[in-house]
């Protein structure tokens, strides 16, 4: 863009399409015209465009706001005034340009109905993000016909974490409690569980046994013995007394318990599909987050707190990757999940994420749940559903070498 350059941005529910026009555009100034339900969403994508964006872009100041976003007058009032009044002066006149991606729908056609009759021979000002189809990726698309993929544009610089800010989430980490469970451990379970399914439900069970012991301590004399069910992991049995006299305090002691429980409970499953994802080449490299554990105040009651769990998160440049991961056969349990990784990832990232379930399910479930998602969603970032065939083909059980194509599929769409 000229260094004088105004690019006016409908603020939409989601602004992560916003905050990806305005980084592949790069104005010397943005207008936010948002809605009264907008508002936050709004100051949200001020505070993430001026870390990403710095000194080298101004905002019109107050904010364009819309009193009434279903009003074609209103929002062509509202367009009309930023033009108005961010002319400029003398040689220095500043070229305005509309990106009509967020908003709704009668914002963006009167916005843009506004814009096109202020500059009718300049169709290339005006855009708009196209989230792509299959083979085709996601891009600006601008009114003379023309278009530019965002992978041509410099490197996006999206986070989770950004991604999360966006929507007023915070989220803590996964962090291991040493001793932890390791790599090794993970691919010791999967092993056993692909040549013994129901492995997967007694662990699980463990898993609840075991929680049912608010205080560690008092699981001593009953703790979960590897042995027993023929694994060998870097910790034979917890918790033992010596391994909670190591750790400082009741508050570790209890957090590492809890890790362990909820390792072999299914976070292996996890953390092994993780692993597998690093092992993949892909360009741009990717950003991988085991254990999303987000937290959302809700607007109603800031002290009311709203909770979202994603097992296995995935950034990489404009896109991002949502993966539900259960250890789970059953189609029941399993298509609740789906949906809600559905639900969750579209809610985050629009049609420019995608959402995966794991499980363990067999292949009559997973072609049943891939077809009630496809009737669904009817969507070109349909969910995928990973059954157990998939699982086999990307371990190395049996000294195998794995076949991770249909997940490196998956992760390039």
């Amino acid at each position: 863009m000229d260094k004088n350059s105004l690019l006016i941005l409908l603020v939409g529910a989601n602004p992560l399409p916003n905050y990806l026009a305005a980084w592949a555009l790069r104005p010397s100034k943005i207008a936010l015209a948002y809605t009264k339900e907008t508002a936050v969403a709004k100051d949200r994508l001020k505070t993430e465009l001026k870390k990403v964006l710095g000194a080298a872009v101004g905002f019109v100041d107050p904010d364009p706001f819309v009193e009434d976003a279903t009003c074609a007058t209103t929002v062509q009032r509202v367009v009309r005034d930023i033009l108005d009044s961010n002319k400029g002066s003398g040689d220095a006149s500043t070229e305005f340009w509309l990106n009509y991606t967020g908003g709704t729908k009668v914002m963006a056609v009167h916005a843009r109905t506004e814009f096109s009759a202020r500059f009718p021979d300049r169709l290339d000002l005006a855009s708009y993000l196209d989230e792509g189809e299959k083979g085709q990726q996601p891009r600006l698309r601008f009114d003379d016909g023309n278009s530019t993929e965002l992978a041509e544009y410099d490197r996006i610089p999206l986070s989770l974490e950004t991604i999360l800010r966006l929507h007023g989430i915070s989220h803590t980490p996964r962090t291991a409690k040493k001793p932890a469970p390791t790599k090794e451990d993970a691919e010791e379970i999967l092993g056993k569980v692909l040549s013994n399914l129901p492995l997967a439900r007694n662990l699980h069970c463990e898993r609840k046994r075991l929680q049912d012991f608010t205080n560690p301590k008092k699981a001593v004399h009953v703790p979960f013995n590897s042995k027993r069910y023929g694994l060998t992991l870097s910790q034979p049995q917890f918790p033992t007394e010596a391994l909670l006299n190591s750790l400082s305090d009741a508050r570790s002691r209890k957090s590492w318990y809890e890790q362990w429980c909820k390792f072999i409970g299914g976070e292996w499953l996890e953390e092994w599909l993780g692993e597998q994802i690093r092992h993949l080449a892909l360009d741009p490299k990717p950003m991988i987050t085991v254990g999303v554990n987000a937290r959302r105040e809700t607007q109603l009651n800031a002290r009311r707190e709203t909770q979202l769990e994603i097992d296995v998160a995935v950034v990489r440049g404009h896109r991002s990757y949502f993966i539900s991961c259960t250890t789970d056969t059953t189609k029941a349990i399993c298509k609740s999940k789906l949906f809600e990784i559905a639900v969750r990832s579209r809610h985050l990232g629009g049609d420019l994420a995608r959402a995966a379930l794991v499980c363990l399910a067999d292949d009559t479930i997973v072609e049943a749940l891939q077809a009630d998602i496809d009737d669904v969603w009817g969507a070109t970032n349909t969910t995928c559903v990973f059954g157990l065939s998939d699982i086999t083909t990307w371990s190395t059980c049996g000294g195998k070498q794995p076949n991770l194509s249909s997940l490196q599929t998956w992760m390039e769409s």
